[in-house]
C-alpha cells in the first residue's frame, strides 16, 4: 500500500463491564470515516491494545474491517513485548483484509539499535502485510536513530514509520535519510502536522484524531491542495489537540468526548480513570477546536 494522509488511532468502545462495544465501534468507524480520514488504525495506544485480550482483539479487527468495507486502509497495532509475540499478532492480521500493521518495539527490556533493527526484520521477514514502525520512546524506553530507520527502510517489506516523540528535529532527519525510498514518515503529533507536511512528511496518525477526524483532515487536504493560508488557520486548531495529555490518559479523554458526542460510552480499560474535575475544561477544550458540544 502506499502510505499517506490522516489515519486516527482509534479508541475501542467498551461497555461498563470492559466488554467491545460492538455496536458504537460501529458508530465510531462511520464517525472517522463521515470525518474524511484517508484510513484508520485500529488497536494502537488510543486503542489501548495492550489491555485487550486476544478475543477482544479479534472483535475489533473483524468489526473495524466489516465495517469499513474496503472503502480505506485500515493498519492493525501488533505491539507486543516480545518479537516472536509480535509475530504472533501479525499472523492474525495477515489473515484478513488489513492493508498495513503497525508495530510498535517490544516495550519492557531496555533495548540497543541492534536490537531494533534485528526486532523489525525478523517481524517484517514473517508478515504478510506491510510494516509501519512506531517510535513512541515515551512508552517503550526506546528511541530510533536516523541511522536505524535509514537501515530499516531498505528492507522491501517496511513501508514507513509514525514518529510519536514530539522531537521535530528527529522526524526530519527520519525524513532526509529515507528521501529516495519507497517509505512513508508519518507525523505522530497533530501539532506538528502542517510543519511536517511541508518537510516532506507523508502524512499523520493521531490519537486525538479519534475525536477530531474532520480537523486534522482539514490540515492536510489543505495542504495538498496549496492553500496554505487554510491549512495554517486549520492547524491553528490542531495544535490544541495535544493538551488532552494535560486532562487525564489519551483514551480516556478521547472517550468522554465521544461520549459527549453520543458515539459511544466512557468506560476505559482498568485501572485507567478520568481524574475528576476535568467535564467542564475537557468540553471548553472541544469547542475551541471546533466540535459542538
Amino acid at each position: 500500500m502506499q502510505l499517506k494522509g490522516v489515519f486516527p488511532a482509534m479508541a475501542t468502545p467498551l461497555t461498563p463491564e470492559e466488554k467491545i462495544d460492538i455496536p458504537a465501534l460501529r458508530k465510531l468507524v462511520h464517525y472517522l470515516m463521515d470525518g474524511g480520514v484517508h484510513g484508520i488504525v485500529a488497536l494502537g495506544s488510543t486503542g489501548e491494545f495492550p489491555a485487550m485480550t486476544a478475543s477482544m482483539r479479534q472483535a475489533v479487527l473483524e468489526t473495524t474491517l466489516e465495517e469499513v468495507n474496503g472503502r480505506l486502509p485500515v493498519l492493525v497495532g501488533c505491539g507486543e513485548p516480545g518479537t516472536q509475540r509480535t509475530i504472533e499478532q501479525v499472523k492474525v492480521a495477515a489473515g484478513t483484509s488489513a492493508a498495513a500493521v503497525l508495530v510498535a518495539v517490544p516495550f519492557y527490556f531496555n533495548m540497543d539499535q541492534n536490537a531494533v533493527i534485528r526486532h523489525y526484520q525478523m517481524v517484517a521477514d514473517a508478515s504478510g502485510l506491510p510494516v509501519v514502525m512506531y517510535n513512541f520512546p515515551q512508552m517503550t524506553k526506546t528511541t530510533f536513530t536516523a541511522d536505524t530507520v535509514a537501515k530499516l527502510a531498505q528492507h522491501p517489506n517496511i513501508i514507513g514509520i509514525k514518529d510519536s516523540s514530539g522531537d521535530f528535529f528527529g522526524m526530519q532527519r527520519f525524513i532526509d535519510v529515507t528521501a529516495g525510498e519507497d517509505f512513508a514518515v508519518m507525523s505522530g503529533n497533530p501539532a506538528l502536522g502542517l510543519s511536517a507536511y511541508e518537510l516532506g512528511a507523508k502524512g499523520g496518525i493521531y490519537a486525538g484524531c479519534s475525536l477530531f477526524p474532520r480537523q486534522c483532515a482539514d490540515v492536510y487536504n489543505a495542504f495538498q491542495r496549496g492553500d496554505r493560508e487554510a491549512a495554517v488557520a486549520f492547524q491553528k486548531k490542531t495544535s490544541l489537540i495535544p493538551m488532552m495529555g494535560s486532562f487525564g490518559p489519551n483514551a480516556a479523554v478521547v472517550k468522554f468526548g465521544l461520549n459527549k458526542l453520543g458515539i459511544c460510552g466512557p468506560t476505559v480499560a482498568a485501572p485507567f480513570v478520568l481524574p475528576p474535575g476535568q467535564d467542564d475544561k475537557i468540553l471548553a477544550w472541544m469547542k475551541r477546536i471546533g466540535l459542538e458540544v
